[in-house]
């Protein structure tokens, strides 16, 4: 029998608000060498339970319950990622839970000091229930050089978020920060999309220099840019999970 690919470690994908794990369906059908990929919905996204006030507090304390279940009797250290809202779940675990992670990678994460969404958008967010084609014409804007082959998918997802969740989640980003120094020594890999108009390149620069590093821009790329490229994400993936530290 051929020798089995040795597992180097779980990469642990979050999703955005209005998303789900769905968004990370080529990185789950394609993963980084050596590395497998799980991909939950958060509380509250594409129909799974969810209870209380949304915060980002909240998801990563979820968080950190599924992953003792899914990883307990392997007693491995995951890496992260998170996507926008799904960063500012990322960032809050490693702030908290830092001994508990091998890596951390921000892929147009929220910024470091919470995302305020204006005022006069609220009402925007809330019309979206129930209206498919305005969920899609949101969702079609962060992916400007092309729509991922599940974009279906994705806004059918979308469309079975908690009620909570639509003002819910951008009243939580614009609540929540974190000092910068907890992360002190984690492994971290900043990237944003050149096209972003939510999370702009200046906002990712800004974010990996708080963090002792430099961003790396995807050229051509939105908001979306996992999902509108994946192949040049794992080509920036991969390296930085090849030169994690080894499990301790």
């Amino acid at each position: 029998m051929p020798d089995q690919p040795t597992e180097h470690g779980v990469l642990v994908a979050l999703h955005g608000n209005f998303a789900s794990g769905a968004w990370w369906s080529d990185l789950m059908a394609h993963p980084p060498v050596g590395w497998r990929v799980l991909a939950p919905d958060l509380p509250g996204f594409a129909g799974s339970p969810h209870e209380g006030e949304p915060s980002i507090a909240s998801y990563a304390a979820w968080l950190r319950d599924w992953l003792s279940a899914c990883l307990h009797a392997q007693q491995k250290r995951p890496v992260l990622l998170g996507h926008s809202l799904g960063g500012a779940v990322a960032l809050e675990f490693a702030a908290r839970w830092p001994a508990e992670l091998r890596g951390l990678v921000l892929a147009a994460s929220a910024p470091l000091g919470g995302l305020v969404t204006p005022e006069e958008n609220y009402p925007v967010l809330e019309m979206m229930r129930g209206n498919p084609a305005l969920l899609e014409m949101s969702l079609g804007a962060l992916f400007p050089s092309g729509r991922p082959a599940n974009f279906d998918r994705l806004v059918h997802d979308a469309g079975r978020m908690n009620t909570a969740h639509y003002s819910g989640n951008a009243r939580a980003l614009a609540a929540w920060k974190i000092d910068p120094g907890t992360l002190a020594g984690l492994p971290v890999l900043v990237l944003g999309g050149e096209l972003d108009r939510l999370i702009s390149p200046e906002m990712v620069q800004t974010q990996a220099a708080a963090l002792g590093g430099a961003a790396t821009i995807v050229e051509g790329r939105g908001h979306g840019f996992p999902q509108e490229d994946p192949l040049t994400f794992l080509h920036h993936l991969q390296p930085f999970l090849d030169h994690l530290p080894n499990e301790r």
